[in-house]
C-alpha cells in the first residue's frame, strides 16, 4: 500500500490548482453530502487466537481529475475551489485508512500478521485473511481557517475478504460512512474521525464478522448433515512404501472435472474415492483416469465446501484400496505424497517428506509437511511409511510448505464409516 501521509489540506491545495471540465464521475456539489449513521463495531477477540486479518490492498474506481469535493477557506468560508482526485489524494486515503485500520484492529482484538504486505499478488502471506478495498465514491467538503476545519465527508467502499487457506474471496460487501463537524476542529481530528467511522462501519457488518469468526467457512446455506454411510473397504494395500509402492500408486487416480484437474484415491474396492471439493467443483460426474490406463465415470456423491472434501464413486475396481489411519500423525514422522502434479502427464508421482507441524488456520486443523506438492496434487493422499492415509492434499503454501486435511476430518465431514474387512483387512505384499 502507498506509504504517503501527506496532509490532506496540502493534497487539496495541489489538486485544486487546475480547473478542468466536468467529468462523468464528478460529485454533484449542488446536493448535500450524504450522511450515514455511524455504527458500533463488533469486537473480534474470539479470533485473536491463531487468526490474523491484514488490510493489504487498495484501488480506486475514481478517475484522476474527477471532482470529489470542495475546499473553502477563511472565517466566512469563501473562495471555494473544487477538490480534484489525484495520485496524491489516492495515496493519502489508502495510507491513512491503513493506519486507522491498524489502530482499530488493536482496539477490536484483531491480530495483524504483517502490516507491510501488498495486494493479492502474493497470496502466500502469513495472514489468515487479507482485506482489499475499492474506493467507489468520495465526497469531501471542508472550510479551513488557520489549521482548523469544519465540514462533511462521505465515502463508499467495496471491501473483499480473501482467505489465504481457501485461496479465494470468501466475502464481499459495500460499506458507506460519513462524518460532519459544524464547529471548527483540528484537521487531523476531522480526518481521523472520518476514517475511524469507515473502519467502525466495516466491523459493524455482522456477515463480515461471521466470516472471520467461522475461519472463512461462512456460507449463506447451512452445512449439509449427511446420514452415516458405511463403506466396506475390503482388502487394502499392505507392505508399506518400501515393499508396495506400486500397489499404493495403483489406488490413486487422476480426476478431470472440466473445471479443474486433480487427484483422488480409492478407499474401497467397491469404487469409493476421496478428493477435494474444489477439484470436482459443481460437477455431478467426472472422468477418473486409473493408473492402469482405464477411464471410468465417477459420480460425485457427497461434498463439503467448508472443509473442501468430496466423495466419488465409480464401478467396482479389481485392486486394493488404501487403508486409513485414525491415530494422530506425529511431527517429524516420515510421510509420502501420491498424486498427479500438473495433470495426467505426471500421474503416479510419489514424493517424500516429514510432518512439519500440526496447524490451526482460521479455526481449521491442518497437517503441514515439506513433501513436494504442486498443482494437480490437490485431493491426493498423504500416507505414512506403512501406506496408511493420514491426510488429503489441499494447498501449497510455498516452497517446502504443503497443507493437508487430516483424514479423520474428511471422513467426519462426509459422514463416512470406514472399516476394513476383518477377514482380509490387508493383502499380503507381493514377494
Amino acid at each position: 500500500m502507498p506509504s504517503s501521509t501527506l496532509p490532506l489540506a496540502s493534497v487539496l491545495f495541489v489538486a485544486s490548482l487546475f480547473s478542468v471540465g466536468a467529468n462523468a464521475g464528478d460529485v454533484d456539489l449542488s446536493k448535500p453530502v450524504l450522511q450515514v449513521a455511524r455504527k458500533v463495531p463488533q469486537p473480534l477477540d474470539s479470533v485473536a487466537q491463531g487468526q490474523s486479518v491484514d488490510f493489504t490492498t487498495w484501488q480506486s474506481s475514481i478517475e484522476v481529475n474527477d471532482v470529489v469535493g470542495k475546499f473553502e477557506y477563511g472565517l466566512f468560508c469563501t473562495g471555494g475551489v473544487s477538490f480534484l482526485y489525484s495520485k496524491d489524494a489516492d495515496n493519502w486515503f489508502s495510507a491513512s485508512l491503513g493506519k486507522k485500520y491498524r489502530e482499530a484492529a488493536v482496539r477490536l482484538g484483531v491480530r495483524a500478521a504483517n502490516d507491510a504486505r501488498s495486494v493479492f499478488d502474493d497470496k502466500k502471506g502469513a495472514a489468515a485473511f487479507q482485506l482489499g478495498a475499492t474506493l467507489l465514491a468520495w465526497d469531501y467538503r471542508v472550510c479551513r481557517d488557520d489549521g482548523e476545519v469544519k465540514g462533511q465527508a462521505y465515502a463508499r467502499i467495496k471491501w473483499e475478504v480473501f482467505s489465504s487457506r481457501r485461496q479465494k474471496v470468501v466475502y464481499s460487501t459495500t460499506i458507506e460512512a460519513s462524518h460532519a463537524e459544524t464547529s471548527r476542529v483540528l484537521l487531523k481530528k476531522f480526518d481521523g474521525d472520518f476514517l475511524e467511522a469507515i473502519v467502525d462501519n466495516l466491523f459493524a457488518d455482522p456477515k463480515l464478522v461471521e466470516v472471520i469468526k467461522s475461519g472463512g467457512n461462512y456460507d449463506d446455506q447451512p452445512r449439509q448433515a449427511y446420514e452415516p454411510l458405511k463403506l466396506d473397504v475390503g482388502r487394502t494395500v499392505a507392505g508399506g512404501v518400501s515393499h508396495s509402492a506400486g500397489g499404493l500408486l495403483g489406488a490413486v487416480a487422476t480426476i478431470e472435472s472440466g473445471a479443474a484437474t486433480g487427484t483422488a484415491f480409492y478407499v474401497s474396492r467397491d469404487g469409493y474415492l476421496l478428493t477435494n471439493r474444489h477439484v470436482v467443483a459443481d460437477a455431478a460426474f467426472v472422468r477418473v483416469r486409473l493408473a492402469d490406463g482405464r477411464n471410468l465415470v465417477g459420480e460425485v456423491l457427497r461434498t463439503d465446501r467448508q472443509r473442501d472434501v468430496a466423495l466419488l464413486r465409480t464401478d467396482p475396481v479389481g485392486f486394493d484400496a488404501l487403508a486409513l489411519r485414525r491415530d494422530e500423525a506425529h511431527v517429524g514422522e516420515e510421510v509420502y505424497a501420491l498424486g498427479s502434479p500438473f495433470g495426467k502427464t505426471l500421474s503416479g508421482t510419489l514424493t517424500r517428506g516429514v510432518v512439519s507441524a500440526r496447524r490451526v488456520l482460521e479455526g481449521v486443523p491442518f497437517l503441514q509437511s515439506d513433501v513436494a506438492v504442486n498443482p494437480g496434487n490437490s485431493g491426493g493422499p498423504l500416507i505414512d511409511a506403512n501406506g496408511r492415509v493420514i491426510g488429503i492434499a489441499q494447498l501449497r503454501g510455498g516452497e517446502g510448505i504443503g497443507l493437508f486435511i487430516p483424514i479423520e476430518d474428511a471422513v467426519d465431514r462426509l459422514g463416512l464409516a470406514v472399516w476394513a474387512n476383518p477377514s482380509s483387512a490387508q493383502a499380503k505384499p507381493a514377494p
